[in-house]
């Protein structure tokens, strides 16, 4: 897709951009770019320019872009940083979609309500300042990530709420509380995000929003039979959902017209298969209706019980491959000097993988507690600190 700069199209290339005082960064445009980010190098190391944290942003630069069709170019932003000016700027040029993960250090308040962003997604962290948000009454789709008790909103209320908390990697974790969300519990469509093997979510605290239409849940959860309250649902979809306990029958929503459930557990996913089969010879499904993939246990400790569910797919592989290797071993283990064994040789096998992230070190740390805490590997003497020493021992990354 060409680009076009002050009307002339261009393919690709590399043009000067006065995004900053100073001297001009230097933007370069591929074929079919639709999104832009930013953010400061040691942070974004593959961001398309890059800026300082603090750094004050001239916006207006990306106003001679544009697409073939003539909207405005960027389409989508990515941009980690503090300068919170592109929602002013947004009042005049309107923007599709806008990623911000601010780096504050203190408090911020936003007036949005004049902003023309359709759909804005938040990156929100627990050592940052607190960010007072006022929306605009237009519609606006909106995303919050990570420490949701780092923000307050205001004023209008999105077309849709989307929630992912930060959880931990843990299954086993007690259950995280949604915090009290302000005015946005009056939204009637709600998505609330989580890993398949994270630490899971109560829904012990989905009372706060008594208008809901529309729920999807993506993710581990717990307290499913909360969801009853939640009478005027219309549109319930459930997704990569390890455990289903709980969960009401589909007769508790008298007027559902649309219901998935996929990748889900199996005992529950076959109960909701006959549910609709039921639910259809009293009234038809208005809109779609389905339960597909189902999954044993098995599938899901292998795919979302291992902390390697976010690596690329190559390197995910090779650390099934180590894990499943570890696992046979420690089973066949006599001693404790067998299990040390299997934990070295798991730990070793990353010492020849180049680019080990610091976020794959802290999973391979995990992988090794989930290892040591094996039965025979208990029953030989092996403990998680154990484990730890052996690990931190023996790696080189």
């Amino acid at each position: 897709m060409p680009i076009l700069i002050d009307g002339t199209s261009h393919e690709d290339g590399v043009f000067p951009l006065q995004l900053t005082e100073g001297p001009p960064h230097r933007l370069k445009i591929s074929p079919g770019q639709g999104g832009l980010s930013m953010g400061p190098r040691a942070s974004t190391p593959k961001a398309d320019l890059w800026v300082d944290a603090d750094a004050r942003l001239h916006w207006a630069c990306f106003e001679p872009f544009a697409t073939p069709a003539g909207s405005p170019w960027p389409r989508q932003f990515y941009y980690s940083g503090n300068d919170s000016t592109f929602f002013a700027w947004s009042r005049q040029r309107p923007i599709e979609g806008f990623k911000w993960q601010p780096l504050l250090s203190g408090p911020l308040e936003i007036d949005a309500s004049q902003s023309r962003i359709r759909e804005l997604s938040l990156y929100l962290q627990s050592n940052q300042g607190h960010i007072s948000l006022k929306l605009p009454s237009r519609e606006m789709r909106l995303h919050l990530h990570g420490d949701l008790s780092q923000i307050s909103v205001t004023a209008g209320l999105p077309e849709s709420l989307s929630l992912s908390p930060a959880t931990s990697k843990r299954g086993t974790d007690a259950a995280l509380q949604l915090p009290d969300m302000g005015g946005l519990t009056q939204v009637n469509s709600l998505e609330l995000c989580n890993n398949a093997g994270h630490q899971p979510i109560s829904l012990q605290h989905l009372s706060q929003f008594p208008r809901l239409e529309s729920l999807s849940l993506w993710g581990n959860f717990c307290d499913l039979e909360q969801l009853a309250q939640c009478t005027e649902l219309k549109s319930l979809s459930l997704r990569f959902m390890p455990n289903l306990q709980g969960l009401p029958p589909l007769q508790s929503w008298p007027g559902l017209d649309s219901f998935i459930a996929y990748n889900v557990e199996e005992a529950t996913g076959k109960r909701l298969r006959q549910q609709l089969k039921e639910r259809a010879k009293t009234r038809a499904w208005d809109k779609y209706a389905s339960v597909s993939q189902l999954r044993k246990p098995e599938w899901w400790s292998k795919h979302y019980g291992r902390p390697f569910s976010s690596w690329p797919p190559a390197r995910a592989k090779l650390a099934h491959a180590a894990f499943d290797l570890a696992e046979q071993q420690i089973h066949a283990a006599q001693t404790l000097n067998d299990i040390q064994a299997a934990l070295t040789t798991f730990s070793t096998r990353f010492n020849t993988v180049k680019g080990i992230e610091t976020s794959e070190r802290e999973d391979l740390g995990e992988a090794i507690g989930q290892l040591a805490q094996l039965p025979t590997a208990l029953s030989l003497g092996a403990s998680d600190a154990l484990a730890q020493q052996w690990f931190d021992a023996c790696r080189d990354y």
